[in-house]
């Protein structure tokens, strides 16, 4: 869990994610899948139903199975528990 202070844009990691047969090698490129509509990262902000991210920056690749995502200040715009 990490505090955001409300209404502030911030880039998050996201991950590990691992690969679902043998749960051990690191998904490296599913920055693509994590931007679709159909696929992507949806938030839940203070217990509502999942919508889609405010911000139209893809999510990046970062390390060791770990994506850098970024939140806008429609993302964090209620305050509350915000979930991925």
């Amino acid at each position: 869990m990490i505090w955001l202070k409300q209404s502030t844009a911030v880039t998050v990691q996201f991950g590990p994610f691992l690969d679902a047969t043998d749960g051990v090698t690191l998904e490296t490129g599913l920055a693509t899948a994590m931007d679709n509509a159909t696929t992507g990262i949806r938030l839940s902000k203070n217990g509502a139903a999942f919508a889609d991210r405010g911000s139209a920056t893809a999510p990046a690749y970062d390390a060791m199975g770990g994506y850098r995502i970024n939140l806008s200040t429609t993302d964090t715009n209620t305050l509350g528990a915000l979930r991925m």
